[in-house]
């Protein structure tokens, strides 16, 4: 049974005459007759009988009737929903990322999305900040999504990217030429950290007091390319993920190795469990979640 032959049954229903309603419906006679030929076998009764040229409705077909009608409107109804929400949705998605993920992963999203997507009124109000931040913005109200490497039990998270985690060095520094090091080899150099806000802070913060260890902290900092410009100039080491500085020719890259394994980090995209997003949101989250989600 068809949508289509619901329609034709309620247009003939109502006009009683199979020319005149397949004129209204746009389509050939023997078109509408098939068509109802077919819904008469598949539902096992007699919907219709003619008479010479006259049409009428069996007993079966007076007791179908309400129902299909009752039917077409429910999906009418529907489908006027889904236009109207089309019409007043907001098409802008508000989306909140730590600055690591801003170098590649939020514009190589972003660009994919506009190729891959048949919305092209769809816009974004981003917002930079860090991870507590962003979880903060989001539990608020103020974002639609978040991309950062915290997740609570309140968010629904999926990874979409790993972050491998270097010690960034002048080149000039001893242990700049070393293809890979571990905490212990650096434990004791003066520090240029991020402050106490920042998750790869925290997470050092742990590493160093399960050392019982205390780093030697020149500088404090905000953010990445600042502490990345103190240690170009030989004042410090610094503890990043990737970012488009860390390419200076002034620095050096070194993995970061404990117990055999790489230090690194996830990145995850959280929206608010429970919560409704917008369309526009929704389907962003759908596209991130289908080709970035980390298997």
């Amino acid at each position: 049974m068809t949508l289509l032959q619901l329609k034709y049954f309620e247009t003939l229903s109502r006009i009683l005459h199979y020319t005149r309603a397949a004129q209204e419906l746009n389509i050939s006679q023997p078109s509408l007759s098939y068509a109802m030929n077919e819904l008469e076998l598949e539902l096992g009764a007699k919907l219709f009988r003619r008479e010479s040229r006259k049409v009428e409705l069996t007993l079966y077909g007076e007791r179908f009737l309400p129902y299909v009608r009752q039917a077409l409107a429910t999906i009418e109804e529907g489908t006027e929903t889904v236009r109207r929400l089309n019409r007043v949705e907001p098409k802008t998605v508000r989306l909140g990322y730590v600055h690591s993920a801003a170098s590649s992963l939020v514009p190589t999203i972003i660009k994919d999305l506009y190729e891959q997507s048949e919305d092209e009124h769809l816009a974004f109000s981003f917002t930079e900040a860090r991870s507590q931040e962003i979880l903060e913005q989001l539990k608020n109200g103020d974002i639609d999504l978040g991309i950062c490497m915290l997740q609570e039990k309140w968010t629904e998270s999926v990874p979409i990217l790993y972050q491998r985690i270097y010690l960034a060095v002048a080149a000039d520094h001893p242990l700049a030429g070393r293809e890979a090091v571990s905490l212990e080899d650096f434990i004791h150099e003066p520090q240029i950290v991020l402050d106490r806000q920042s998750s790869l802070r925290m997470k050092l913060d742990e590493e160093f007091a399960r050392r019982e260890a205390v780093p030697r902290i020149a500088f404090e900092v905000r953010e990445c390319n600042t502490a990345l410009q103190y240690a170009a100039l030989g004042l410090g080491v610094t503890v990043v993920p990737y970012v488009p500085a860390l390419d200076d020719e002034r620095l050096a890259a070194v993995p970061i190795f404990e117990n055999g394994h790489e230090l690194g980090r996830n990145v995850y995209l959280s929206r608010l469990r429970g919560k409704t997003l917008p369309l526009a949101a929704e389907r962003v989250a759908d596209f991130i979640e289908t080709h970035y989600c980390l298997r």
